[in-house]
């Protein structure tokens, strides 16, 4: 049976119960394709003649362009559908809009064999050291409130608690660090002279241009601690990759 590491918060927002916490999950790592494929190796398949990574590349390089004809796809890890998203008027009614005019995407939900793995997966909760630090509860575009995806210098929306970026510390701000090393990007700070507002729930910002198209690891750091300012500047990194488009 497999099982989940969880990381326990204490739930500020709750006034009359004071022993209960809300769970985020502690994300082991990112696997890419080349991962899946190397776990696939050591099952008792016929792999011998056929280039694994290949094979499955092919496979989802097939799922987005039928996608991009406009089908639905149903497999046992996901379903993905199509969503528009956009204005028209009745001029365009019978002609073919430019794709710069709409956001057309692709939105994916568990499949069966999905939801029965994790159905029996065991969690285990603890607490997270420095609880009074900062939490990120989410991150979304608060143009149309898409979570985990920020559109490139776009507007970038974190939710959470403790977030205020408060204190003399130097490393006080927001880092981006890229998820994918291969594309040599470095590490983007963002101070709190550019994010407004900037409270304990809410940090918004503009996206800068070196936070390219790809895929971001995001932190917060700050000396806020809800009625004080601790000594020492406390960390929390979100732990799901945020996509940049």
């Amino acid at each position: 049976m497999a099982t989940i590491n969880a990381i326990a918060h204490k739930n500020e927002l709750t006034k009359d119960v004071k022993n209960d916490f809300y769970l985020t999950p502690q994300v082991a790592g990112t696997l890419y394709l080349e991962d899946i494929i190397s776990r696939l190796t050591k099952r008792e398949i016929a792999t011998k003649n056929v280039n694994g990574a290949a094979f499955v590349q092919l496979f989802l390089d097939e799922c987005a362009a039928v996608a991009a004809e406009g089908y639905n796809v149903v497999t046992s890890f996901f379903h993905s559908s199509i969503s528009i998203q956009g204005t028209i008027y009745d001029r365009d009614l019978g002609h073919n809009i430019e794709p710069s005019r709409l956001k057309v995407s692709v939105n994916l939900t568990q499949g069966e064999a999905a939801a029965k793995a994790v159905s029996s997966t065991t969690v285990y909760a603890f607490e997270q050291s420095g609880a009074t630090g900062p939490v990120i509860q989410s991150v979304c575009d608060p143009t149309n409130n898409e979570t985990d995806s920020l559109p490139f210098r776009g507007m970038a929306l974190i939710q959470g608690m403790r977030l205020s970026l408060k204190g003399e510390d130097p490393a006080v701000g927001i880092t981006f660090t890229p998820a994918d090393t291969e594309t040599g990007d470095t590490p983007v700070f963002i101070p709190a002279t550019k994010v407004s507002p900037n409270t304990p729930t809410k940090l918004q910002f503009v996206l800068p241009a070196e936070v390219t198209t790809g895929n971001w690891r995001i932190k917060v750091t700050t000396q806020f601690s809800g009625s004080y300012t601790t000594k020492d500047a406390r960390s929390y990194e979100y732990p799901i990759v945020v996509s940049v488009y």
